[in-house]
């Protein structure tokens, strides 16, 4: 009887090795994933809170009239950084005061141009029209033109994507 009990000892510290080797791998994939997603949503966080560009000097925009400006936008893709250039207006609004336009129409997203003899935004797919501002004024856009952040440093435009 003694041979059995050491063959169930032995049985049951397997099992206690067994188990706790998965424990220990189930683990380390948990804290790898946690790692993984945690970094991803970190980088995400910090990306949107620095992401003023410089777009122009206060010097090159004339008093309200809209400037289209491209600027070239960085972002990450997974693990590639992918480049994007976005078309916004800026128009000064005062002598240190410029406010900031995407021209995407919020229709489907066509790109609008200024009309400097309607003085209007004009979209060419569906005939959406907004005023200076990006408020709509006819056509099918839902919602106004999306406004965008602007601060200025010394006689650089800035504006946040």
């Amino acid at each position: 009887m003694a041979m059995v009990d050491t063959a169930a000892a032995h049985d049951v510290s397997r099992r206690r090795f067994l188990a706790r080797v998965t424990n220990g791998i189930i683990g380390i994939i948990g804290a790898a994933v946690a790692y993984i997603t945690g970094r991803a949503g970190l980088s995400t966080i910090a990306g949107a809170q620095a992401n003023w560009l410089p777009a122009t000097s206060l010097l090159d925009l004339k008093p309200n009239e809209p400037t289209p400006i491209t600027l070239t936008v960085s972002r990450l893709d997974g693990f590639r950084e992918v480049i994007d250039r976005k078309t916004i207006f800026l128009v000064k609004t005062g002598d240190k005061e410029v406010a900031a336009m995407d021209s995407t129409c919020s229709h489907l997203g066509c790109l609008v141009a200024w009309d400097a003899k309607a003085e209007l935004f004009k979209c060419p797919c569906h005939g959406g029209v907004y005023d200076r501002t990006g408020a709509v004024k006819d056509g099918p856009p839902p919602q106004a033109l999306t406004k965008l952040s602007t601060r200025i440093d010394g006689q650089r435009v800035l504006v946040q994507v």
